[in-house]
Parts: C-alpha cells; structure tokens; sequence
C-alpha cells in the first residue's frame, strides 16, 4: 500500500524537488500544495502527482493538509512569523511531520510538541535542511577528534547563480541590524544580525568570501550537543556589493534609521535576479572545529559541502532522506525536536555525491582538499 506524503510549498525551489524525489520513491505517493495553483498543478501534471491548493492563511486548511497524509512536509516557509499549527495538525490526524524551517525559535521551539507527539506515536522534526541537520552532521564527523572543542565556525555562502526566493530574501532581510545572542567564551552575549563581518576561506571553487552573523538554530544547540565554548554561524551572499549594501541596511535598522524590512522582500528578489547572471553557481557550507587533541596540543579540522551546479540540492536532501525513513523504515523515535543528529556525514553524501555535490576537508596545515576527478570531469 502506497504511504501518502503532502509537500507544501511543493512549487517552489525546494518543495518541488523534494516532490521530484519522493515522487519516483517506490511505495509513496505524492500530493503537492501550495497558493499558486498554477506552478504547482503544472508540476503536479509534470510528475502524475495529485496537487490540491492550499492556502495556510485559510480557515481549516491546515486539516485539509494533513488529511489522509502518513507524512506532511512544509517547505512553504518563511518560518519566522509562523506557529505551529501545522505540525499540532499533523499529530492529530497520526502523521509524521517534517519541516525546512531555519527560523531558530521555531526549530528550538518545536521541542513543546513532544508529549503529544509521543503519546499519538508520530515524529515530529523541525530543521531538515542545511542548518541544523547538515550542520551538525559535518561537525560530528570530526568531533570524535577533539578531547574538548572551543570554537564552531559555521559558515554558507551560496553561489549568486543559484536560484532562490522571496522567504530566503526575507529571512536575510529580517536579521539585519537586530539583537543577537551567541554563545562566545562560554557565555551569552549580545551582537547584531550581519555585522561582525569576516572573511573566510572557503574550499575551491568558492574561494574567499565575505560573510555576516546569522541567527540560525546551530546557536541554541550546538553549545551543549557538542561542548564548544564559543559557536558562530555566518553567511554572505557571493557578490560584494550585495554583501555591503546588506550591511549598509543593517547599521541603518540598528540605529533606527529604517523601517523593518522583510515586507520588501519581493523588491528585493527582483533586483537580485537583475544581476543572476552574475557571479556563480559555486557554493559551500562549511565548518571549522578548533579546540585540543587528546594528546593536549591545539588542534583544528574543518569539513565543508561544495557545489558548482545544483545549490537546492543541499538543503533539501535531508527531508528527502528523513521522509524515506519515515516512509519505508526504518523509522524514527516518536517525539518532536530539531532534526540535528537524525543523519551522518555518508548518509548524506550517498544522496549528494551523484548529483555533484562533493565533500572537502582541511589537512592539518589548513590547505582544502580539491575537488575529486569525477566532479571536475562533469563541469562545462
């Protein structure tokens, strides 16, 4: 019997290939929603998948999501402003309920769902997508290096060629110039969305790029799943100009000097796709663990996803892997939390890898590795 799956948002960049996925999984069907009935039903045809139109915004239109559903997924987002009514939906009609959400209230918060979870016998995950899922699966491949790790950089620059959306742009624009709690030396303090400007060394073909605070999940989690006396997380867009008018907005909103910004998101996607053929397709996301060895000498290992084609396949590689395991088996715990832990570093790449995405690590003279044959052969 075929194991129902609604992907909200499943138009859109990511929903769309997570459908794309899931549709040719054997055993699992597909149903896409979304408000543009248009893109989603061509899809929907695309694939000889049912599409129904929902609008979140509606009366009951959570109910009419889940209904008859083994799993919900929402890549809708943004997830900053949202609640959790999706997900409490889920539980009460027995589904299982995974989300894209990088909103880090949103994906700590899911946590308050975990006693109904458990006690309908569903799952319930917020962040199966790059942070924290991701994230924590490359720190964890070198974490069992370290007898004690006091700084996680993370970091993800994404190639300007790259497509994207107004919830992305949203969410950027939401951040900058606002309050922001890192966890630095140990304790709490206080910095601001896209400030703290940096520049870090990315592997080839991305190079050395700008990057920005970020108010992601990893900040909330990774203190304690990993120990670490200080964790960064910071971003950048790959051309310059748009870096520094981001951070030119950013002191104006610190200051008061403009008004929130989120609202012009839309605006703000037009004038990126102006200059999409700018730039590149390369992107990474990176980390950098530094702390001691066993042995007592200091000692730093960084471990980074590259790409040079295909950007979207990252973030929404774990909700196709996670919704597999939910599918098919073997399953996972019943319960609600982030989904930081769920997968390791070879399970993702065993998904990534054929479509070009490759894995490269730091020596311990810092020098990146190089892209492996099979990736440099399939470049243009």
């Amino acid at each position: 019997m075929l194991k129902r799956v609604t992907v909200l948002g499943g138009g859109g960049i990511f929903g769309g290939r997570i459908a794309r996925a899931l549709a040719a999984t054997p055993g699992v069907a597909v149903r896409i929603t979304g408000r543009d009935a248009r893109r989603g039903a061509a899809l929907a045809r695309e694939l000889g998948v049912e599409f129904l139109r929902v609008d979140l915004t509606a009366p009951n239109a959570t109910r009419a999501a889940v209904d008859g559903a083994a799993l919900v997924i929402d890549a809708a987002g943004p997830f900053q402003r949202r609640d959790y009514a999706l997900a409490r939906a889920g539980i009460e009609s027995g589904a299982h309920y995974l989300d894209l959400a990088d909103a880090r209230e949103f994906v700590t918060g899911i946590s308050a769902l975990d006693a109904s979870a458990r006690e309908r016998g569903v799952f319930v995950g917020s962040g199966a997508s790059s942070a924290p899922t991701i994230t924590h699966a490359l720190v964890a491949a070198v974490a069992s290096d370290f007898a004690a790790i006091d700084e996680l950089d993370l970091a993800l620059s994404p190639g300007n060629q790259n497509p994207r959306g107004a919830a992305t742009i949203g969410a950027v624009l939401g951040i900058l110039g606002a309050p922001l709690r890192v966890w630095i030396d140990g304790a709490w303090r206080e910095r601001r969305g896209w400030g703290d400007v940096a520049w870090l060394e990315f592997p080839p073909d991305v190079g050395r790029r700008r990057v920005h605070n970020c108010a992601l999940p990893d900040l909330d989690l990774f203190p304690s799943l990993f120990g670490a006396r200080t964790v960064r997380f910071r971003a950048g867009v790959e051309l310059g100009p748009f870096n520094r008018v981001l951070s030119a907005l950013a002191l104006l909103r610190r200051f008061g000097l403009a008004p929130p910004l989120a609202p012009f998101a839309p605006l703000a996607l037009r004038v990126s796709l102006w200059f999409y053929s700018r730039g590149s397709k390369n992107g990474s996301l990176a980390v950098w663990v530094r702390g001691r060895a066993r042995d007592g000498r200091a000692l730093e290992r960084k471990v980074a996803l590259v790409t040079a084609e295909d950007g979207p396949a990252t973030p929404s590689a774990p909700a196709i892997l996670l919704a597999r395991k939910l599918l098919l088996g073997p399953g996972l715990p019943a319960g609600a939390r982030p989904c930081a832990g769920l997968l390791d570093l070879e399970e993702l790449l065993a998904h990534l890898e054929p479509l070009g995405i490759w894995c490269a690590r730091g020596d311990d003279a810092g020098v990146w590795s190089a892209p492996p044959e099979q990736v440099r052969a399939s470049r243009p």
